[in-house]
């Protein structure tokens, strides 16, 4: 019999197990290695379920010894017995199959010492590979290059580390000014390793994107209970009320491309105040008024030179007859309809309202700053879109030639789009609502 004292410890290395051969017993034993305690009496022990292989080589008894998943350990050794001339057979069972498929591409450590411990016993490529169910061409590596720890995924090692991109994402989220740095910026005011595709790269992983700024309005906390106020009033009416309203707002065009800001955000901050584009009237351009109602353009007016800006006195002499006219039109068909302007100086005067009343119009009340409530809005960023899709660099046209170009674009403005509107309105007092008065997504 051979005592566990005939046994030396050593301590296990990252090499690979080694295969130790006693001469013991009529049959050879491929026991695998489990460790229960460090350096006891009862430090080997043997598992319930073993591996039995019938071998050619008989008066050998094979232990195979392997740290797996302990690091530094025991292992058992005793030389002067050779290996076996010939290979032992495939075992019959295998009890601990790895958890990986056939088709992944890097093994373990513990997968890497189960191949090269079968190897040293003897076993072939293709043994190996239908007992433990790795690809044939996995155990040929693995043997040939004899390495137990796998070697990392080959690629280039990311110059931005995590610790780095918090540190960036918490400098871009830190002000309107950073949010606005264009990436190469960033990447001067931070001193990044790494290029402005790089950074871009990054930044998406962690849903991050250059985005336009959205424009607008300031909205102080007593505008934001009005806003919430009427979006409660109106959030309930229906289609048929929402046609009745006939729509009414001026905007200042210009040919060309629209001043675009962009942003650096993810989904869900295009309202942070970091991230919007505060509205400030335009200085210069062209004024074009004009109306709807349901699926129908009402009249329109291009703002001439001449008349001036727009007050009370240029409001009730040009556009207050063109709206009493068109509204005493529409009652001798039967369609009554109620006016919406907002609230501008030109709008919401004394003088102004009188006017209206003396002609018996009452429009319908309308929270300040607002533009997101008013569907005429969207009508003039289509104009605009339009006008910038056929002339994107004639910056220079006359007055004339723009008055044709603004009239044309109003002209093809779809009544499928005014439809799809008025159809939002419900949805745009549902989203104040949510907002809590403040900014929205329209």
């Amino acid at each position: 019999m051979i005592m566990r004292s005939h046994f030396r410890p050593i301590k296990a290395t990252h090499a690979e197990p080694r295969l130790r051969a006693m001469s013991v017993g009529f049959r050879a034993w491929l026991v695998p290695f489990k460790r229960a305690g460090r350096y006891g009496t009862d430090t080997w022990k043997q598992p319930n379920s073993s591996l039995l292989t019938a071998s050619p080589c008989t008066n050998l008894r094979l232990e195979i010894i392997h740290p797996i998943a302990t690091g530094a350990g025991m292992v058992l050794s005793y030389s002067g017995i050779p290996r076996p001339s010939t290979p032992p057979e495939a075992p019959l069972e295998v009890t601990e199959i790895s958890e990986r498929s056939q088709s992944s591409r890097w093994l373990s450590r513990d997968d890497r010492i189960r191949i090269l411990t079968l190897r040293d016993a003897g076993f072939t490529y293709q043994q190996i590979s239908s007992q433990l169910g790795f690809t044939y061409r996995q155990v040929q590596y693995t043997c040939q290059n004899e390495q137990s720890t796998p070697r990392k995924p080959p690629g280039q090692r990311p110059k931005l580390s995590e610790e780095d991109m918090d540190n960036i994402i918490t400098f871009i989220s830190s002000s309107q000014r950073t949010r606005r740095l264009s990436y190469k910026r960033v990447i001067e005011e931070l001193n990044l390793p790494c290029g402005e595709t790089a950074l871009a790269r990054a930044l998406k992983k962690r849903g991050y994107s250059r985005c336009k700024a959205l424009r607008k309005p300031p909205l102080s906390d007593d505008t934001k209970r009005v806003r919430l106020a009427w979006a409660l009033e109106h959030v309930n009416w229906t289609i048929e009320q929402w046609n009745r309203i006939l729509w009414s707002d001026e905007t200042w065009v210009t040919p060309g491309f629209h001043t675009r800001i962009w942003v650096t955000r993810r989904a869900g901050e295009e309202l942070d105040e970091t991230c919007i584009r505060l509205s400030t009237p335009k200085k210069r351009g062209w004024m074009f008024w004009g109306s709807f109602y349901g699926d129908t353009k009402g009249p329109c007016l291009f703002w001439e030179k001449e008349w001036g800006s727009i007050n009370v006195e240029s409001y009730c002499e040009r556009i207050m007859p063109i709206i009493d006219g068109y509204l005493r039109l529409n009652r001798q068909q039967g369609n009554y309809l109620c006016l919406m302007h907002d609230g501008a100086p030109g709008h919401a005067s004394k003088d102004t309202i009188a006017e209206l009343h003396e002609r018996s119009i009452y429009p319908i009340s309308w929270p300040a700053f607002s533009p997101d409530l008013n569907p005429i809005e969207m009508v003039w960023n289509w104009m605009k879109d339009w006008i910038q899709e056929r002339y994107p660099d004639d910056r220079q046209l006359s007055y004339d030639a723009l008055r044709e170009i603004v009239r044309a674009s109003w002209d093809a403005v779809p009544t499928d789009f005014l439809k799809g509107l008025i159809g939002s309105m419900q949805a745009r007092c549902q989203a104040v609502i949510e907002a809590e008065g403040g900014h929205t997504k329209y």
